[in-house]
């Protein structure tokens, strides 16, 4: 069956194989490549909400298919796929380059077949995207299943998407952009693996279908979505109410959502990850749902402060022992209230004790680059994180892990950082789509980076950041953590962004 929408997820550059970088330490810490294939989860909830209301969709993971095949055309892909429309993804402005490139072999290939974005930097940049003469439509706003609906049945009767929320499009050249006025509290999606299982054996392609990168099946992940927003504000994030302009969260009802969450568990024996905290929005009511439905493995929630010892036995009553995601950013209180996150370390280790002696598992996540953060705050971060995994891996063996990075390669745009750098202690190397596309093509990661801080330099960033790394990767391996050949590998990616760089590759036009 021929799809109506193809949804293709764009690699970070397209050309990689040729244009040789030294990006690596980028993903050093999200479990994928440099080429970021991770594909953002509304992929998953506009395929089910899009064949809910009879349309097919196929999703095809253009970066996996890169990263796992120096074989792999993209051209000789697109060339075959003739499809209503072509849907790529610009949520993470990481794929600046690599989307407007597959969006130029779309038009190449396809001159006919309309191209959208979507996503977060393609919402933020709409206006500068709908220049590009191979994107015809731009979706803005966190959620565009229905007006994504609305678009693919004007597509489908040939007729003007006057109409349709959120849609910036060009009209006899000229640019509209139709008004935002779709943005749900309550959030009318469903990620259903079963489907993606489905979609897997019906092209034959499962590279394509992967949500998770080129590690897979090492490294795997099934995510579900909570919510679309945040309550908090930390000052580099693009997702948050205060940079999506949202008044409310989005959230879902939470008896469906758990339905979701054993159905994936029924499926698969890959952990179910929940992403965004549960606590910003009626908790007990989604923990209540999942314990009538008795959870048969653990699950992962993300935590953005702490919780105390009543929330941890609400998780561990579940079932099987939770793992619980945290960011205390840095080991300075000061400079992680200036971050974002207000809580003391009293509290923080306070919360490792509880989840922990409950049974659970704790990955906790240091970032550098935060104002007023000097190379000397960093290694006692280091050290801070040290003597929290020596000290309960001791009494917990295996069960506190954590790590450092630098935040790469790009403060998100519509974050506080981004849109009052100076009053918040950064300066930006980039404001545009284009100088962001260019910043992407630059060998050296150190000229990569659209900030620094009124503490270190972008260079001083990756130094001390690769540095930093190596020596949590020593804590991490003596606290039997990190074994092996990922040991191996995480310090091939620090060693490579000490080298230096390689040679210009060619310019994007």
């Amino acid at each position: 069956m021929r799809p109506h929408l193809i949804l293709l997820h764009p690699p970070s550059i397209l050309d990689a194989q040729r244009f040789k970088t030294r990006h690596s330490l980028a993903s050093a810490t999200v479990a994928t490549s440099p080429l970021f294939e991770y594909y953002p989860l509304g992929f998953l909830t506009i395929m089910e909400y899009l064949e809910r209301h009879g349309f097919q969709v196929r999703i095809i993971n253009v970066a996996v298919k890169l990263a796992k095949s120096r074989r792999f055309d993209p051209r000789r892909l697109i060339r075959g796929l003739h499809p209503l429309a072509f849907g790529i993804d610009l949520h993470w402005l990481v794929h600046a380059d690599g989307a407007l490139e597959l969006a130029r072999i779309c038009k190449e290939q396809h001159p006919d077949v309309p191209v959208i974005c979507g996503g977060l930097s393609a919402s933020y940049y709409h206006r500068e995207l709908i220049q590009s003469p191979y994107v015809d439509f731009v979706l803005r706003g966190d959620s565009t299943e229905e007006p994504l609906l609305e678009l693919m049945r004007c597509l489908e009767a040939r007729r003007e998407p006057t109409g349709v929320a959120n849609l910036t499009w060009k009209r006899a050249g000229e640019v509209v952009a139709n008004p935002l006025t779709y943005q749900p509290e309550q959030l009318d999606i469903k990620i259903d693996y079963r489907l993606l299982i489905k979609h897997i054996l019906r092209y034959r392609d499962l590279r394509g279908n992967l949500l998770t990168g080129y590690q897979w099946p090492a490294y795997a992940f099934n995510m579900t979505l909570f919510c679309r927003g945040c309550l908090l504000n930390c000052l580099t994030c693009g997702g948050s109410n205060w940079a999506l302009g949202r008044a409310r969260l989005g959230v879902r009802d939470p008896e469906k959502l758990a339905e979701e969450i054993i159905a994936t568990q029924q499926l698969t024996p890959i952990i179910v990850g929940v992403t965004g905290d549960i606590r910003q929005h009626e908790p007990d009511q989604l923990l209540d749902a999942l314990r009538r439905r008795k959870p048969t493995r653990p699950l992962s929630f993300e935590l953005f402060g702490p919780a105390g010892e009543g929330f941890f036995r609400k998780l561990a009553a579940l079932g099987p022992p939770p793992e619980v995601h945290m960011s205390p950013e840095s080991h300075d209180e000061s400079l992680r209230a200036r971050y974002g996150r207000c809580y003391s370390n009293e509290r923080f280790e306070a919360d490792l004790e509880h989840a922990l002696a409950l049974g659970g598992k704790l990955f906790i996540f240091f970032l550098i680059g935060i104002p007023g953060q000097t190379r000397a705050s960093v290694f006692e971060s280091v050290a801070y994180a040290e003597r929290l995994l020596e000290t309960y891996n001791e009494r917990y063996p295996g069960r506190l892990d954590g790590n450092i990075s630098p935040l790469l390669p790009f403060i998100d745009p519509g974050s506080i950082a981004f849109e009052h750098p100076e009053e918040t202690g950064y300066r930006l190397f980039a404001r545009t789509l284009a100088e962001h596309r260019a910043l992407m093509r630059r060998p050296d990661l150190r000229d990569v980076l659209n900030y620094e801080t009124d503490a270190m330099t972008r260079a001083e960033i990756i130094d001390v950041g690769a540095e930093a790394m190596e020596r949590m990767i020593e804590v991490r391996e003596r606290c039997g953590l990190l074994k092996g050949k990922w040991a191996e590998r995480e310090r091939q990616r620090v060693r490579e962004a000490r080298e230096a760089p390689p040679a210009e590759g060619p310019e994007t036009d």
